[in-house]
């Protein structure tokens, strides 16, 4: 076979698609031909387990002298998990039915099972079973993806034996980036992820409708002597960062509107955007974050059929001295965010001085936001201000941040 042609029409066609490759290295592959169950799933909590001193076993799998502890996760997946028919056979005492058991198959990148495991399965209405996992077979894909195959028998008719030995609540969820995979996520952590997520959501609609210029297709500052700045870090930052997806306005289109000179990675690198991604507040001081006007003459753009002057941000280091025009990041807060020094005082308060700010603050050093700081965003100024105009995307970027950590 040749390097420039390819004789077999079946190469011809896996070299164009793949899609051999692909089938295997999805990691719902395996159960494409496997009817999804949910259930409540029950994985032993390892740490917080013990076992026997002498024998190295548990007394009792569930109940009141077990020493396994167990995760509670809801809305758990099993695939093939077969209706349930009793099998009976002939013995000594005359016609029994056989102990209900089976395999089945459960998610990859979810939990590590475990010998000994249990699930819950929906009987009828109101009536629950509980199976437990009497073996475990793992079998890796060759995307790294670890599925798991199963053995399960019935053990009880219902779920009440084992509710004293559940040590954590969680629940299982498929992240919205399109990649179907799915994750284990505490109840409480998911709770607050929901909150973050609500507000963010919110924030992305008030950006557009804010800031959104059809006449150009871009989002641009106008202040009140009627300058209008279109700035091209920021649009960088939203596109890097999908700063809008999934919003309510998630068909707005963000694209750089005009040509970039050849440093602008350079540039971009050194302003405080780049420094909010790395976290690293070592560079805050010395980062690109106060601006000069230059009016756009860009031929063949949105803004070259425009009768109205446009004008472009050109970054430069801060220093009050010079007379920069705009500051989009006020050095008050970059010295808050170094000192790691948060609104917390009435004198803050009173000064005006939102508690929204702490959120931008422990972005780097990751505390966690309270949920009066997170709620603070609904008293936010939502106007066309140039504040508004570099928090907000700010904001939605700590917030979608810490969702993405939480859901690791």
């Amino acid at each position: 076979m040749g390097k420039i042609i390819e004789t077999t029409y079946h190469d011809t066609v896996e070299k164009i698609t793949g899609f051999n490759t692909s089938l295997i290295n999805n990691s719902f592959y395996t159960f494409n031909d496997k009817k999804p169950t949910i259930v409540t799933y029950y994985n032993i909590n390892k740490e917080a387990s013990s076992l026997d001193p002498g024998s190295k076993i548990s007394y009792d799998n569930i109940g009141e002298y077990s020493s396994l502890r167990f995760n509670k996760i809801s809305d758990f997946m099993i695939y093939g998990f077969n209706r349930i028919e009793l099998q009976t056979e002939m013995d000594e005492y005359g016609l029994e039915a056989e102990k209900i058991s089976g395999d089945c198959y459960i998610l990859p990148n979810t939990i590590i099972p475990t010998e000994g495991d249990y699930f819950q399965v929906e009987h009828i209405k109101d009536s629950t079973w509980l199976f437990i996992v009497t073996d475990v077979q793992q079998d890796t894909l060759l995307n790294g993806s670890n599925a798991y195959k199963l053995s399960y028998k019935l053990e009880y008719d219902s779920e009440d034996r084992i509710s004293k030995n559940i040590v954590g609540n969680y629940k299982l969820i498929e992240k919205r980036e399109g990649t179907n995979v799915a994750k284990v996520v505490e109840v409480t952590d998911l709770e607050y992820a929901k909150l973050l997520d609500k507000q963010a959501v919110m924030l992305k609609h008030y950006f557009v409708e804010l800031f959104y210029n059809k006449y150009v297709q871009s989002f641009i500052y106008t202040d009140l002597t009627e300058w209008r700045v279109y700035d091209q870090f920021m649009t960088e930052f939203l596109i890097r960062n999908k700063i809008l997806e999934n919003g309510e306005d998630s068909y707005t289109f963000v694209g750089q509107e005009i040509p970039l000179p050849r440093t602008f990675t350079i540039d971009y690198d050194r302003s405080f955007f780049r420094v909010f991604e790395d976290k690293d507040v070592n560079k805050l001081l010395g980062s690109y974050r106060a601006i000069e006007l230059d009016e756009i003459n860009a031929f063949g753009t949105t803004f070259d059929s425009r009768y109205e002057p446009y004008f472009k941000a050109v970054y430069k280091v801060s220093d009050v001295q010079t007379g920069y025009r705009m500051e989009c990041l006020p050095s008050d807060l970059v010295f808050r965010i170094m000192d790691n020094n948060l609104v917390s005082d009435v004198e803050d308060l009173n000064h005006k001085i939102p508690l929204w700010v702490n959120i931008l603050i422990k972005h780097f050093s990751g505390e966690r936001f309270t949920e009066n700081e997170v709620n603070s965003i609904e008293e936010m100024n939502f106007d066309t201000s140039f504040a508004a105009f570099y928090n907000i995307p700010l904001l939605i970027y700590c917030l979608e941040d810490r969702i993405e950590n939480i859901l690791k």
